[in-house]
């Protein structure tokens, strides 16, 4: 009875879809299919990422195993307005819009045979994806992802969503105009938006006319962190340490409390920070690029230096590497260490001498009257 008492709590926990594995899925299969995301996001191919989630199976992970007929037509009703706004290829795209890059890490499969694909997004700030694949009908494919930002699944931040709306909805009516979880929701879209246009002031109006219920809640939480991190510090780190406490030990704090600690002149404590990082992700060298500027902000050069040079070996084509250890240089003025750097970004990455003469002047104008500058200038 044990035994079959589990597997019916394992099949409840994580989908109702009825799956025939005919072959074990492999590693390599989870890993190939990592490539083929990191492939299609490379083009911005919203319709061929879509085609790699089941809406459906992400959906039956969070909507409500029930008998019942009002909770079966609620949830069909859901499912209905759910399954036609979730746009996966869509989600990412924004995402990257800002200039980021999403790079597959790894596939791995966890201590419950669970299998899973690690991608970093870097860009305006530092985030995580850790997909849960499944076998689908015979295919593989994606049916929740865990973000680090957020510290959960995405099926629980919809799961928390659809639990409000259906514990307080009349299911018979499907009347949700004067729910408060409901239009909080619509209110966060709203903040979403404004924010987005870069309308923070705005965007932070609204967000306090949101009931304080919600306002608790990671998701709104989070939202908000964000939001004033564009306006003031004191805002910004009153939001953070708020967080803090209402989510001690979560991981997405790791992430969300980095800013704050080098803000607050915390680098002891934002190194560490980064190593549990690291050590949940089960390694990712980039995050060397990450230490290497809170060393640079800490004035610790030679520490950040040595971490720049790590990342020049791991992602040779990590242009901003490169761009922080010239910083240092300049402000050292190690001009024989500049001109090193000038000379790569044109070698390797074809930028035109007259440009980056523009942008030295823009930051650096006595360096460009230097005679080594002038002889490197100078040279076909």
């Amino acid at each position: 009875m044990k035994k079959i008492a589990y597997l019916l709590l394992f099949v409840i926990s994580f989908s109702c879809v009825k799956e025939k594995e005919k072959t074990k899925i492999t590693l390599e299969e989870v890993t190939n299919l990592g490539f083929s995301l990191q492939n299609k996001s490379d083009r911005d191919d919203i319709s061929a990422m879509n085609e790699l989630y089941d809406v459906k199976a992400f959906a039956d992970i969070f909507l409500l195993k029930s008998t019942d007929k009002e909770i079966h037509e609620f949830n069909a009703g859901f499912f209905n307005g759910f399954s036609r706004s979730f746009n996966f290829g869509e989600m990412l795209v924004e995402q990257k819009s800002e200039g980021g890059s999403y790079e597959f890490i790894r596939a791995y499969e966890d201590e419950k045979n669970n299998f899973h694909l690690l991608f970093r997004l870097y860009g305006e700030g530092l985030n995580y994806h850790d997909y849960l694949v499944k076998e689908i009908n015979g295919e593989l494919k994606i049916v929740d992802m865990y973000i680090y930002m957020s510290g959960e699944y995405l099926s629980d931040t919809y799961k928390t969503y659809y639990k409000s709306i259906l514990d307080k909805s009349n299911v018979l009516t499907k009347d949700l105009t004067g729910i408060t979880s409901y239009q909080d929701a619509l209110k966060l879209i709203e903040v979403k938006e404004l924010s987005a246009a870069g309308k923070f002031k705005e965007a932070h109006k609204v967000y306090k006319t949101i009931s304080s219920s919600s306002k608790i809640t990671k998701a709104f939480q989070l939202v908000n962190i964000m939001v004033t991190f564009n306006l003031s510090e004191d805002i910004y780190y009153k939001a953070i340490k708020d967080y803090e406490k209402r989510f001690p030990n979560d991981p997405s704090l790791y992430l969300v409390s980095l800013d704050g600690l080098i803000l607050n002149k915390q680098f002891d404590k934002a190194i560490k920070s980064i190593d549990k990082l690291d050590e949940l992700l089960g390694g990712d060298p980039f995050l060397n690029y990450i230490k290497g500027n809170i060393y640079y902000f800490e004035k610790d050069y030679e520490s950040a230096l040595g971490k720049y040079a790590i990342i020049n070996l791991e992602y040779p084509d990590f242009i901003d590497a490169y761009d922080s250890a010239l910083g240092i240089y300049l402000e050292t003025n190690n001009h024989e260490k500049v001109i090193e750097i000038l000379e790569l970004y044109v070698t390797r990455f074809e930028i035109d001498k007259e440009e980056l003469k523009f942008n030295l002047s823009e930051f650096s104008p006595t360096f460009i009257k230097t005679k080594e500058f002038k002889n490197w200038f100078s040279k076909k």
